[in-house]
């Protein structure tokens, strides 16, 4: 069964304000008393497990221009930083890292477009049709590299 739009949705806004938390990040990462969920290395794999890249391939018909302009600059921003960050993350270095706030103000930003409206309620039977479409093309892909 696949993922319902409104859960994917949730799990991506829930990492994204964890990203975007300035104030969690500098009293506990200053201080040295994140849970591991609050550390960014987390953050980004979370990111990840929750199917960004995915979310933006499956719904861009359904997207405003500015909620896939703020999903793109999120999964960018993202990726920009992975690719020029270390293997492990030191949070308390981050607090004052270029990068890592450029993710930290994407993300607030997906949020914004994000959070409260989506699915438009008037295309919420066209998401979970694009879900299972995106789903068959995954495993469609999948299926062609493995074999």
């Amino acid at each position: 069964m696949a993922i319902p739009p409104e859960r994917w949705i949730s799990n991506l806004l829930e990492v994204a304000t964890s990203i975007a938390d300035r104030k969690m990040q500098e009293e506990k990462w200053a201080a040295g008393t994140w849970n591991i969920w609050e550390h960014p290395d987390e953050m980004i794999n979370t990111t990840d497990d929750y199917v960004l890249e995915g979310f933006i391939e499956a719904f861009p018909s359904i997207f405003s221009s500015e909620q896939e302009s703020a999903a793109r600059r999120f999964r960018d921003d993202v990726n920009d930083f992975c690719a020029s960050s270390a293997a492990t993350l030191e949070p308390d270095e981050l607090l004052f890292d270029p990068g890592w706030e450029r993710v930290r103000q994407s993300a607030d930003e997906f949020i914004k477009e994000f959070a409260g409206r989506w699915p438009p309620p008037d295309k919420e039977d066209r998401a979970r049709e694009l879900v299972d479409e995106w789903m068959r093309a995954v495993a469609k892909r999948y299926e062609k590299e493995k074999g």
